[in-house]
């Protein structure tokens, strides 16, 4: 926060602490503090599956409707997911190009140890045994029976890749960069693209259609972009959502898809019928969602990049921030050294904030949240939660 909150902060602190030291009122003492953002031992703090569970959230699985669950890739930072042609087994891979197996799809391989690329999504090879890793650069990489068809590697992007589709006969592969901009590689088609469109927010993922002749692409806020024979079943563009939507999977059908939020929020269009979400579940951000091969169920994975359990704590306080923006429940406060003013970063059982606030007392894992009244910040107390980056 600025110096003059900073000030402000501070006399309410020294003020709460005279009078309740008169009053002799330990409670009292413990609730002000709270407000002020200050530490006490008798606030109130999460227990079971909201503290020190989550350090392992990270690459897990959740199994919604008649999906299997085969394992889980824990501890580890999942950026996509694929299941197999029978839906009796999955993929995870990681940010750093690792590939888990589970079930009955088979290991193939992973990236050395060391690769620079960062990798943003995996897609399956048709007969399911083998498959495509994509990295953000437009990098490629083919494993087992998944052939190499071409890759935008090396070449200039407008913006970086973000998710690829194969086609349903194994032979070409779509990539999708943020803007929309579509690259088709193998038997895989163009039918249009939103890289000359200016977008509300940026592509998030993309699904193939059930016979390959088209494709969506779906956008943060849940916006759907429908191409070729793809049709469009409705978007989450004109919700209110409570975060960001990540990935989508499609029906098998090609009638319908479902949406998923990062704090584990699914929407459905279409012939996608509800098998459950995660709202409200307090993991990890949710990196992907993969449907089952007949689509009476399918899996969420979560990811992001696990850098520890915080202390959280709240302030109320108005004004500017040390970003220079206004306070918001979108913002935290921070220490910079810890965690660098603007990174979004992914709060369990609070969501998905972005460091813009900086404060006397905020040393190490801790973070100030925002709230608009001391009777919230109250209710709030102090919790112990992991704090992950997003992938």
């Amino acid at each position: 926060m600025q110096h003059s909150i900073h000030t402000v902060a501070r006399h309410r602190r020294r003020e709460a602490i005279r009078r309740l030291g008169r009053r002799g009122r330990a409670a009292g003492l413990a609730a002000a503090l709270a407000v002020a953002g200050v530490a006490t031992a008798g606030a109130l703090e999460m227990t079971g599956a909201g503290a020190g569970t989550h350090a392992q959230a990270a690459g897990s699985v959740a199994a919604l409707g008649d999906a299997g669950f085969f394992g889980e890739a824990t501890g580890n930072a999942v950026t996509g997911m694929a299941r197999t042609p029978s839906g009796d087994g999955y993929w995870l891979a990681t940010n750093k190009g690792a590939v888990f197996a589970f079930g009955d799809a088979p290991f193939v391989g992973s990236l050395p140890s060391g690769t620079s690329t960062t990798i943003v999504d995996i897609a399956a090879a048709s007969d399911g045994q083998g498959y495509w890793l994509v990295g953000a650069d437009g990098s490629l990489f083919n494993f087992g029976s998944a052939e190499f068809l071409g890759s935008t590697g090396g070449g200039p992007l407008n913006q970086p890749i973000v998710g690829m589709a194969a086609t349903p006969t194994g032979e070409g592969y779509w990539m999708v960069g943020r803007d929309g901009g579509i690259f088709a590689f193998g038997d895989a088609v163009f039918h249009g693209s939103t890289g000359a469109l200016k977008l509300n927010q940026p592509i998030v993922g993309m699904a193939s259609s059930a016979t390959g002749s088209g494709y969506w692409l779906v956008a943060r806020d849940g916006g759907i972009f429908a191409f070729g024979d793809a049709p469009f079943r409705g978007s989450a563009s004109g919700l209110r959502l409570n975060e960001p939507i990540v990935g989508m999977a499609s029906t098998p059908s090609g009638d319908g898809y479902w949406l998923a939020g990062r704090a584990g929020g699914i929407f459905t269009y279409g012939d996608a019928d509800f098998h459950g979400s995660l709202a409200g579940a307090g993991r990890g951000p949710i990196v992907d969602i993969e449907s089952t091969s007949v689509g009476t169920g399918h899996w969420v994975a979560t990811g992001g990049r696990y850098i520890g359990d915080f202390d959280l704590t709240c302030y109320a306080l108005r004004g500017s921030t040390a970003s220079g923006k206004p306070v918001s429940r979108q913002g935290v406060a921070v220490d910079p050294r810890v965690i660098p003013l603007g990174t979004e970063i992914y709060i369990a059982g609070e969501g998905t904030r972005t460091a813009i606030d900086t404060g006397g007392l905020i040393k190490g894992n801790r973070i100030d949240v925002w709230r608009p009244s001391s009777e919230e910040c109250r209710n709030f107390g102090r919790q112990t939660m992991p704090v992950f980056l997003p992938t």
